[in-house]
């Protein structure tokens, strides 16, 4: 009796195995068994939970739970039908529903860990380097995950799953729309009254320390124009608008010849000792008493502001766990008019510091600010030593440039570049040169420093 031996089908996998199996990129070579509806409920509410972890691990060390972040859930549960119906759609033969959603939140893991972990870690080029890995890792994932459930390859749906991954993250970048499930505390909900007190009668003690750091200040006797500087570091909790502060008084008092003619109100929680801290009343102070020393007629201001930003236009202040306020337009405004100063170069490096220009120029004004008032800034963060506009204004084009507005369209094209490389939105930084002080300055500014004082004026 003659015969042929038939091959036996292959064993079909649980769903979990199969994942298993698919995550470590190997083949899997049957449709799993069973129903996937268990699988869809232990994924998602893992995916979920891991969400959690790591977006309260983003918020330490001191976080809130807040309810406004879950309804941006539902663009994260809209995106994963919507990818399990475009595999679906472009399989051929069309697998299961339920399979194709249970391969779709099998993929998750991966961009979550990209979008939350990565863009907080990674350098930009290895960013880029590491999203071109996850893209080929999810192309693979797709490919041996359709062809267990179709039976053929299935390398275009594989593609276009991909492609709608990237658009995904893309657009929710664009628009912000991250669920935050946890918040930064507010540090003050949790000090006694006699806390806060206390710390308003130090923001009471600010006057005397900003009249020590006056005291040394005084115009020469010459009777030209001479230049003053403020600096504004708005925000203690990162060291990067200190440092910034610090590096602008330097750079413009040598580049300006300002000498002993500077004070700088600084937010910085690793020293609150050091020089006065920086409050919208302690600005208006300030500002008074350096237009005292100053002949308001001729002497020009130079003021430097470093903050976070925020449409408005405000700068944030905090400093610890004192109670300040932000600095609004109208604060800014009226406080240089109510100090008489008449002759002013303001330099805003914070998110939107666009939105400052309108309300301040005159003809006797310069205003440069770090972005326009509908684009935010880049490099204002911890580990950063300076911001993007601090170091393309500041430290790389002041030093050199033959004039402020050399300076600035130096920045601005080195800040453009940097941009554009690491496939940011464009910050658009933006200026208003007064014709009157634009003038004012040839006289007072030195065309071009000689190496050795521009190498110092860069330390």
């Amino acid at each position: 009796m003659g015969g042929g031996e038939t091959s036996a089908a292959p064993t079909r996998p649980s769903w979990f195995r199969a994942l298993v199996r698919l995550w470590c990129l190997r083949t899997v070579d049957a449709e799993p068994r069973g129903n996937p509806a268990a699988a869809i409920a232990v994924l998602s509410s893992s995916w979920l939970a891991a969400w959690v972890i790591i977006d309260r691990w983003q918020r330490q060390p001191n976080p809130e739970f807040s309810l406004d972040g879950i309804p941006v859930l539902a663009w994260y549960v809209l995106a994963i039908l919507g990818l399990a119906r475009l595999l679906r759609w472009r399989a051929t033969p069309q697998p299961a529903v339920g399979a194709t959603l249970v391969l779709a939140l099998g993929l998750m893991p991966v961009p979550l860990l990209l979008m939350s972990v990565g863009i907080y870690t990674l350098e930009t080029d290895w960013f880029w380097c590491v999203s071109a890995g996850v893209a080929a890792y999810g192309l693979i994932f797709l490919d041996r995950g359709l062809r267990a459930l179709t039976g053929r390859a299935q390398r275009l749906a594989a593609l276009a799953g991909v492609i709608f991954i990237a658009l995904f993250i893309y657009a929710s970048d664009a628009v912000n729309a991250i669920p935050d499930v946890w918040n930064p505390r507010d540090a003050n909900s949790s000090v006694s009254d006699g806390e806060l007190a206390a710390r308003e009668t130090a923001l009471f003690e600010q006057a005397d320390r900003i009249d020590e750091a006056l005291e040394p200040i005084q115009r020469g006797r010459a009777a030209n124009s001479q230049a003053f500087f403020l600096g504004f570091a708005g925000v203690g909790g990162e060291k990067v608008f200190a440092q910034e502060i610090g590096l602008a008084s330097r750079v413009v008092g040598e580049r300006f010849g300002i000498g002993d003619r500077h004070l700088s109100l600084i937010n910085d929680e690793r020293d609150l000792e050091r020089v006065p801290i920086a409050s919208v009343s302690g600005l208006r102070y300030a500002l008074q008493g350096l237009a005292a020393r100053m002949d308001l007629d001729k002497d020009v201001l130079f003021l430097s502001i470093s903050s976070h930003g925020s449409q408005g236009p405000a700068i944030a202040v905090s400093n610890s766990q004192f109670p300040l306020q932000i600095l609004s337009g109208e604060d800014l405004v009226d406080a240089l008019h109510d100090s008489g100063i008449q002759w002013r170069v303001i330099v805003i490096s914070a998110c939107y510091a666009g939105g400052f220009i309108n309300t301040l120029r005159d003809s006797k004004t310069i205003i440069i600010a770090a972005a326009a008032a509908d684009r935010a800034s880049f490099g204002c963060s911890s580990d950063s030593d300076l911001t993007y506009f601090g170091e393309a204004f500041y430290r790389d084009a002041l030093p050199a440039a033959r004039s402020l507005r050399d300076a600035f369209e130096t920045a601005k094209t080195a800040i453009g570049a940097r941009e554009r490389s690491e496939h940011a939105t464009p910050s658009d930084p933006q200026a208003y040169f007064g014709p009157d002080i634009e003038a004012k300055l040839i006289g007072m500014d030195p065309v071009r420093m000689d190496p050795v004082r521009m190498d110092a004026a860069a330390r």
